[in-house]
């Protein structure tokens, strides 16, 4: 196995999930690992799945459960640029803490099953055909829920995945307390660490690359093949989500949130955010209204 590289997910100020829904014409070909567990369904695209040091086909409608830091990767059948109708790689994942689930379970006795589910998929899982036929509708309407009830309905994805039998695992050797790229799990840390406690202000790309000691275009790599997403793609993202959090808070108007949440005009905070959460901010605003009351 090519040695993995550590992956960063965007959890803003130690939220416990992040959804994300990819539709491309690849998918993310670095094999990695992170910190978070990640429940993974395949809408569109086949080929290999490698997890550990073992090879599994993958098709649409499979579901799978990768551990902490469990080495992985989808690799899609065929060149990127070949032929010429173009299949997807369309998936939505969610990423969620680890620790910060067990320690709320760990209060409630009836999680036994759950807690049984996570140490299984430390050793990643392929979900049985019921279970991944369930998931899709589940994970689509994660897209407009609140965050505290994004947490319940994956509790409730969890529950009914750990009392359905027929999963199955995908290696035989623990990869928890392994670390493969230090260096680089170290760095975007830090990196992720100055992005969220300056999001509000501009920090440019030359700006934040020397910083870290590195030019422009090896930060852009280096951002890049951690993420999945590119520098102005990460900031919009934190902006947005802090965006959400103030809106949240109710004690802000439009243009006030606009301005504390990092962004610079109305119009393209109005666009940024509709393109993030899929809804604009009065739109939003609404359904955490109608939510709380």
């Amino acid at each position: 196995m090519t040695n993995p590289i550590a992956f960063k997910v965007p959890l803003y100020r130690d939220r416990t999930l992040y959804m994300e829904e990819h539709d491309d014409t690849h998918f993310y070909d670095a094999v990695h690992f992170h910190e978070e567990y990640q429940l993974t369904h395949i809408v569109e695209g086949r080929g290999t799945l490698v997890v550990g040091q073992n090879s599994y086909p993958f098709k649409p409608g499979d579901s799978y459960l990768f551990g902490r830091n469990l080495p992985h990767v989808f690799k899609k059948e065929g060149k990127r640029n070949s032929g010429a109708k173009k299949i997807r790689a369309h998936h939505f994942s969610i990423f969620f803490s680890g620790d910060a689930l067990v320690a709320f379970l760990n209060q409630i006795s009836e999680s036994s099953p759950i807690h049984e589910l996570l140490r299984c998929a430390d050793l990643g899982l392929k979900l049985n055909k019921r279970q991944s036929a369930r998931l899709l509708s589940k994970m689509k309407r994660f897209r407009h829920l609140d965050d505290f009830d994004k947490l319940l309905g994956l509790l409730y994805i969890l529950e009914a995945i750990s009392e359905s039998t027929g999963h199955i695992a995908l290696t035989t050797t623990e990869f928890q307390n392994l670390r493969f790229d230090e260096y680089g799990a170290q760095k975007m840390t830090e990196i992720f660490n100055f992005i969220e406690s300056n999001h509000s202000k501009k920090i440019s790309l030359s700006n934040i690359a020397g910083r870290f000691n590195m030019n422009p275009s090896s930060f852009c790599r280096f951002f890049k093949s951690r993420t999945q997403k590119t520098f102005s793609q990460f900031i919009i993202e934190i902006r947005v989500a802090r965006a959400c959090e103030l809106i949240r808070e109710g004690a802000h108007n439009a243009t006030e949130t606009c301005f504390e949440s990092g962004f610079t005009n109305l119009s393209n905070f109005h666009r940024q955010f509709k393109n993030v959460i899929g809804m604009t901010p009065t739109q939003y605003k609404d359904s955490v209204s109608t939510f709380l009351a």
